[in-house]
């Protein structure tokens, strides 16, 4: 199964669903999907699609999941680390009105080059990027507080 979370900002991401169910469309992907759309109004004959789930609900598909497809929202993603997930993250775009910047990509690119996640990027195929994480060994996740204030400060700096 794999989880999609598309975040709750109150702003529509349909970008990575679409690829999603073109994808299932074309035959490239078979599983059972399940989405928590947030505020992306889209439906489907092909996933499970729910507005919100509950965190409890939302802890359990986390576990059953092989792969977590998640915006690059820091919560997300840091609960598929906290949980050994393999994780295919997307980015939120401004220039898509997806977000008010593009502070993600970032996020995304950090988080890539300590090999904690795969991005997704916006030219990329799905097929593709699914193929690449199901044979991700992801680096074991290490939190401190003072590296993330660190990188916090240096992106903030660097606005």
């Amino acid at each position: 199964m794999i989880l999609v979370l598309l975040g709750t900002f109150k702003i529509e991401f349909s970008r990575p669903i679409l690829a999603i169910e073109n994808a299932i469309k074309s035959w490239e992907i078979s599983e059972e999907i399940i989405v928590q759309a947030g505020h992306t109004a889209f439906k489907s004959d092909f996933m499970t699609i729910r507005a919100f789930i509950e965190p409890k609900e939302l802890d359990n598909l986390y576990e059953r999941a092989e792969i977590i497809v998640t915006h690059g929202g820091v919560g997300s993603i840091l609960r598929g680390f906290r949980m050994k997930k393999k994780i295919i993250a997307i980015p939120r775009l401004h220039k898509f009105k997806e977000h008010v910047d593009d502070h993600q990509i970032d996020i995304l690119e950090e988080f890539a080059r300590l090999n904690y996640l795969i991005p997704w990027y916006e030219h990329d195929k799905f097929a593709d990027v699914l193929a690449k994480a199901r044979k991700f060994e992801p680096s074991p996740f290490v939190s401190t507080k003072k590296d993330l204030e660190g990188f916090l400060v240096n992106y903030i700096d660097n606005l």
